[in-house]
């Protein structure tokens, strides 16, 4: 009889893609119950398409899934999930890369009342200067440089 190997928490092959109900694709490691799954550190990968020379090119990045959230573990009723698949090596590894980097950089989430006044009036001082730019008669055009 065969043993059930347990993989160590760290191993890259732990973790899973889940693809929720509403589109949104999410990626941490997960446990199952009957009713739930649980979702640690969950990552939601989004994909942008970009136009190139050569067609549309997707661009991926992962990004925090609740954003402003302490939270590490999320609860999501099973009725909720499509698909869970396993994620490739080279999506894992760049899990942990951005996963380390958002719990290491600091955040600053809220202003103080000073600094959103300063913001407000740098804010107003550059309107007060693109108005009389355009009462001027003076615009400013993008630049059109290509750069290979």
């Amino acid at each position: 009889m065969e043993k059930e190997s347990k993989k160590e928490p760290n191993d890259l092959t732990d973790y899973r893609i889940v693809k929720l109900t509403d589109g949104s694709t999410i990626v941490g490691s997960i446990s199952l119950d009957k009713d739930f799954l649980r979702i640690q550190n969950p990552l939601q990968l989004i994909t942008t398409p970009r136009i190139t020379e050569f067609g549309v090119k997707d661009d991926n990045t992962l990004a925090p899934w609740v954003p402003f959230s302490t939270d590490k573990m999320y609860v999501i009723p099973k009725d909720k999930v499509i698909v869970i698949s396993r994620a490739a090596k080279e999506l894992a590894n760049y899990y942990e890369v951005i996963l380390r980097k958002l719990q290491t950089t600091k955040i600053k989430t809220s202003y103080s009342e000073n600094e959103i006044k300063k913001i407000m009036e740098i804010a107003e001082e550059l309107d007060k200067r693109v108005k009389e730019n355009e009462e001027e008669g003076e615009y400013y055009e993008e630049s059109k440089v290509t750069l290979h």
